[in-house]
């Protein structure tokens, strides 16, 4: 889903005029990535604990193919120096119709689990901004994600884009919190982690985690075996 068909003009050097067109996975969007000069641009405030101080430095504009007109606009901000145009573009998470589009915000400028994304819709000029790990489309206007900060220790979130916003899906508790294991169609699998709220006495070595399954449209919850890749490791 995250992977995208290339197609550069000019050269790959970040700092160089661009702009540079690249392809949506089944073609139907084009990707114009402008780098920012430095005399365009500027500081996006440092969040005390989320993010570091960092710079804009790319605006992404997202055409359907052969149209002149772009139907919805990013812009990327981050630590320098700046990814080039194709890695920034191949961290792109595309809905399964190419609805919306995500792509992660701030990728070197996070702290403490913080991991935010921008969300776009490719029918309409509307862009949502909100913290989400390890994101994985249902269908294409929702995705489920992880949150594993001070405030939502262990929690799954839904991001709804027909609807415009995003709901907490599984709640963290004392000392367990919740992450997305796999997610099969409608069913997505969650495995209990611990986390820092309550006592913080348990231990990996003493502690076993079970998994349950949340039906994605009833919200119905039933235990399931862990499966054996049971947590999508790192922030993405």
């Amino acid at each position: 889903m995250g992977v995208v068909a290339l197609l550069v003009l000019g050269s790959t050097n970040a700092k160089a005029a661009g702009p540079y067109r690249f392809h949506s996975p089944s073609g139907r969007f084009d990707i114009l990535v402008q780098p920012l000069s430095d005399d365009w641009t500027h500081v996006k405030k440092a969040q005390e604990g989320a993010a570091k101080e960092s710079m804009k430095q790319y605006g992404l504009d997202l055409y359907a193919a052969k149209s002149t007109e772009p139907v919805n606009s990013m812009v990327y901000s981050d630590l320098n120096p700046p990814m080039t145009p194709e890695e920034l573009v191949r961290t792109m998470l595309w809905s399964p119709n190419e609805a919306f589009v995500a792509l992660p915000d701030r990728q070197k400028a996070r702290e403490q689990n913080h991991v935010f994304q921008l969300v776009a819709s490719l029918s309409t000029n509307k862009l949502w901004s909100l913290q989400a790990d390890h994101v994985q489309w249902i269908d294409d206007h929702r995705f489920v994600g992880d949150l594993n900060t001070k405030e939502l220790p262990g929690a799954i979130i839904e991001f709804d884009g027909t609807a415009g916003k995003a709901n907490v899906l599984v709640q963290p508790e004392s000392g367990i919190g919740y992450q997305i294991a796999e997610l099969s169609g409608r069913q997505l699998t969650v495995k209990e982690i611990l986390n820092d709220r309550g006592t913080g006495q348990t231990t990996w070595e003493s502690f076993t985690p079970s998994c349950f399954n949340v039906d994605l449209d009833s919200l119905k919850k039933r235990s399931v075996p862990c499966p054996a890749s049971a947590a999508l490791g790192g922030s993405r």
